[in-house]
């Protein structure tokens, strides 16, 4: 999905596919409804809008990166807890849902995500930047999702299969 924008400062298409993901992966086990899965979608949506509202920066999409990257690593993630507590989900029942390892990254405009810690990272949303010609290119370290590609692995990586339906 590549989009093209001049300028924008509202959150939207990338916390849409961010939201809309984790709700898929819910999806894959049969556990909850239509109607809990619509519910916990948008309340995820409008938390993950209200958290990033003052961090976020299209005009420099790196900063803020690691404020908006959400992870679970055998801890939950409050936002996503906070959700699937809105619709009577436990932190148990969740963890039984979705993988154990989970970052997701929501940066203006890139969505990408990885599962397991030594898990390809794989781009869920892309939009094109136009950004102005002069501007300097930012340094690929201050990026935290860089910082996990930078930093090697310690062990071979592990193969995933991720597949997403409408």
């Amino acid at each position: 999905m590549n989009q093209v924008y001049s300028s924008r400062s509202e959150i939207g298409p990338e916390v849409t596919a961010a939201a809309t993901f984790v709700s898929r992966l819910l999806r894959t086990r049969g556990f909850l409804s239509e109607h809990q899965l619509h519910d916990f979608r948008d309340c995820l949506q409008q938390s993950l809008s209200e958290h990033y509202q003052n961090h976020w920066f299209p005009d420099r999409p790196q900063k803020g990166s690691g404020y908006r990257c959400i992870r679970m690593n055998h801890e939950m993630d409050p936002i996503i807890g906070r959700a699937a507590g809105r619709i009577g989900l436990t932190s148990d029942q969740l963890f039984a849902l979705l993988p154990r390892e989970l970052t997701l990254w929501v940066d203006p405009f890139e969505v990408s995500y990885r599962i397991g810690e030594d898990g390809s990272i794989c781009v869920l949303y892309e939009a094109e930047s136009l950004a102005p010609a002069a501007a300097p290119s930012p340094d690929p370290t201050h990026n935290c999702k860089n910082q996990f590609l930078i930093g090697g692995r310690t062990s071979p990586p592990k193969n995933y299969l991720m597949t997403v339906s409408s």
